[in-house]
This record gives structure tokens, sequence and C-alpha cells, in this order.
């Protein structure tokens, strides 16, 4: 698992990060990638390594885990102090890095403004669907043949929305 920590990180995400404003990171973990068996929180910490971010100085704070057949979506925030999971379902502006963990090769780049929003708008959409009282991280599994419910949304406009409760 070693080559995975030295993936070659891209200079604007290393000068995103050395900033320390808060930053989204994307993580996807596919089935035949040497992560794919670990815990949420071993892939936060794998990937705050191979970004070069200490996770002790960035403070991650892991958001939403969404499980498919062969691919794991991870959504973590670092540098975000501000961040209050009571308001986090309004949908942010932060900018997103994508670290994408595959068998042969994986890829650490930061996110154009379209894969940017999608991320946003997803994580705020899991805050809204879990409801008040839940607290993240979020875990949406997709695997298998029944579909993720959310009984207790914060915005009942969102039962009946279906774009709003079905994940893309």
């Amino acid at each position: 698992m070693e080559n995975v920590r030295s993936i070659p990180v891209p200079k604007i995400v290393e000068e995103l990060l050395n900033t320390r404003k808060p930053t989204r990171i994307a993580v996807f973990v596919r089935a035949k990638s040497p992560l794919y068996p670990l815990l949420p929180d071993q892939v936060v910490r794998t990937a705050c390594s191979t970004l070069g971010v200490s996770a002790g100085d960035s403070h991650p704070t892991p958001l939403v885990v969404e499980k498919w057949d062969r691919l794991d979506v991870l959504a973590f925030d670092v540098f975000h102090a501000a961040y209050n999971p009571s308001t986090a379902h309004h949908e942010a502006s932060l900018p997103v890095v994508l670290v994408d963990y595959g068998k042969r090769y994986s890829v650490v780049k930061a996110a154009g403004p379209d894969f940017q929003k999608e991320v946003n708008v997803a994580v705020a959409r899991e805050h809204n669907l879990n409801g008040w009282d839940a607290r993240p991280p979020y875990v949406v599994d997709h695997t298998g043949t029944k579909v993720p419910t959310y009984p207790n949304p914060r915005d009942l406009i969102t039962l009946r929305s279906k774009s709003a409760v079905q994940s893309p």
C-alpha cells in the first residue's frame, strides 16, 4: 500500500492545500484498489497522507460514504473549522480535490467547476436527507436491491422531489 501514498500530487492541488482554506476531498475507491477493504476512517487517513496533509493538523471531517457495487465514494473536509452540521444542508462552494484509487493507476487532481458543484450539492443533499438529528458521516448503501430511505429529511419538499432523494 506504500505505492498508494506516493501518487504524484499536482502543483495546483499542493498550492490549494497549502493555503489551509476549507477544502472538500472526494475519494473514489474502486473495488480492485488495495484500499477497498479498509474502513472509511482508514481511507481518509490514507488520502490525507497521499495529499501530504497532516490529519492532526487539517482536522479531516468525514461527511459522506456512498457504497456502490464496484466503487466507494467518500467526501470529507479539511481545514474547515467553521463546518456546522446544522447548516450544512445549504450548498457550500468549497474547492474540491479528487483522489481516485484504482488497482494499477491512481490519480489526484483539482476538480473542475462541474464536478466541484456536483460534490458540494451531493454533500448538502445528504445533510438534508438525513435530518436534523443525524450527524455525519452519512453512509448511503446502493449495493444490493434495497433502495436507501430517508424517513426524516430536514426539508419536507424533498419527499416530493425524486431528483432530491435519488443519488446520481
